[in-house]
């Protein structure tokens, strides 16, 4: 792996991020409409004489809402992607916020794809006996077409320098 020019113009860039379905805002509106639904069923079972229920519900509530703000915390990791004639750089930061930077040099990078595992196939980016997966929150074909496009960027950068 080799340091990045930072002055080099960028031939490729990509930013890949998880897709969440919900955003903060539909996650709030669902735990609102469960926990409107719980204080019907607790109040039931309060009128019942079953009261001890109702803390457990209220857990349930709680442990429902910790769910979606993990799942919208790990929303925030991204991979940043940049082509230069130099170097091909992935900028990985995690959903707590620690990056971590991987340099390739694009005359020697191979992009390969492996077969297909429970998740669909990986995409990796292999130079000099170092590997690094990428895409890994892609959907399958997502990540085919970006190894596509990483290909066919890594070729013509490599053509025009011959």
């Amino acid at each position: 792996m080799v340091a990045s020019s930072s002055n080099a113009p960028v031939l490729y860039s990509a930013i890949i991020r998880p897709h969440r379905s919900a955003g903060i805002a539909g996650t709030r509106t669902l735990v609102l409409l469960v926990a409107a639904a719980w204080l019907v069923v607790g109040t039931v079972f309060v009128v019942a004489g079953a009261w001890p229920v109702v803390p457990f519900l209220g857990l349930e509530i709680g442990l429902l809402a910790g769910a979606f703000a993990l799942n919208n915390k790990a929303a925030s990791a991204e991979e940043t992607i940049n082509l230069t004639a130099a170097a091909l750089t992935v900028r990985r930061v995690d959903h707590w916020g620690k990056q971590s930077l991987f340099s390739f040099k694009p005359q020697w990078l191979q992009v390969n794809t492996d077969s297909a595992g429970p998740s669909g196939p990986r995409l990796e980016l292999r130079s000099h006996g170092r590997s690094l997966y990428i895409g890994s929150f892609l959907l399958p074909a997502e990540r085919l077409a970006l190894a596509r496009t990483l290909r066919r960027e890594l070729t013509r950068l490599t053509a025009a320098s011959q």
